[in-house]
């Protein structure tokens, strides 16, 4: 007699006859789905949002046009046809469940997240990869985006915007000195370059960084006299120039304290917003919340820095 709440899958006599007998239990399955609220994912996007609307919510709670989450309740809910909405603190969770096919039949289930952030007015998007064989274009997240952002829009009537994230990487780059830049792309002159730096070369970005370091270390030879000094600043005025007059559409950015490496690709697939994507393993939720925390108060530090400077401007 089994006198706790665990599944008995003695009698069972193979692993995979154990699995299905575990995954025949809806609590279980309940389980799987509360995870999929709090795992990490390796992309997401940010969005600002104003004029949230809770009533629009609690109406389409009421009318049974989205699906609520009750971890209470031990039985799974998930419905490809309606989103699930979560509640955690000061996020509202919805997510949307979708079952792929490949060509020979196989279905999987997919999901993305809409996480609306009421305390700092921001909705992420988040989701995985998922297989080539599942996917039915090279637009497929774009398009899913697209989807949900317009789900949000004429339901909610959220008002959705873009963010400038070259704006934020630039005062990140300019202000911040607890982070390294370990890989960027720049197009220059119709010319694309992708430079990455070597794990064991102190994250010394190739050409420019290298660049950076010869000037540093031949600082006795620089400081010869007038025409050296000249020279050095001549060197170091090019090395911003090419930076001032590249696009980079793509930079790689670690974390210094916690080794966190994650990515933005800026104007994703032709869009306005950018794409963030996580390196490495996937070891909890608190990476995503810790980039999350780390841009938006670089965001808020510039948006702060720019009101400043214009209303001095202003006063001039």
């Amino acid at each position: 007699m089994n006198f706790t709440d665990c599944i008995d899958v003695s009698d069972d006599e193979t692993i995979d006859d154990k699995f299905k007998h575990i995954l025949d239990s809806e609590s279980i399955l309940a389980m799987i789905e509360e995870y999929e609220y709090k795992k990490p994912y390796r992309h997401f996007c940010y969005f600002k949002y104003s004029d949230l609307k809770i009533e629009k919510i609690e109406e389409m709670v009421k009318a049974e046009k989205v699906n609520v989450f009750d971890k209470k309740g031990h039985k799974p809910i998930d419905d490809p046809e309606k989103p699930t909405i979560y509640l955690l603190g000061e996020l509202i969770f919805l997510k949307f469940t979708y079952m792929l096919q490949n060509d020979t039949g196989n279905t999987i289930k997919y999901v993305m997240l809409a996480v609306i952030d009421k305390e700092n007015q921001i909705l992420e998007i988040r989701f995985d990869r998922v297989g080539i064989a599942y996917k039915n274009s090279h637009t497929y997240y774009k398009d899913k985006i697209e989807t949900i952002l317009t789900y949000l829009k004429e339901n909610i009537y959220l008002e959705i915007s873009d963010i400038d994230f070259k704006a934020v990487v630039d005062f990140m780059k300019s202000e911040r000195d607890d982070i390294t830049i370990v890989a960027q792309r720049m197009t220059r002159n119709g010319t694309t370059a992708y430079l990455e730096a070597y794990e064991d070369e102190a994250s010394i970005i190739p050409i420019l960084g290298e660049l950076d370091t010869f000037i540093e270390e031949q600082k006795e030879l620089f400081d010869r006299d007038n025409n050296t000094k000249e020279i050095r600043e001549k060197l170091q005025a090019f090395r911003r120039e090419i930076e001032i007059k590249s696009d980079m559409p793509l930079v790689k950015i670690r974390m210094d304290e916690s080794g966190i490496k994650f990515g933005i690709t800026h104007n994703y697939k032709d869009t306005e917003y950018s794409l963030f994507m996580l390196y490495g393993e996937l070891v909890g939720e608190e990476m995503m919340s810790s980039v999350k925390e780390y841009i938006m108060r670089c965001y808020k530090d510039l948006r702060a820095a720019t009101s400043a400077d214009t209303i001095s401007r202003e006063k001039v």
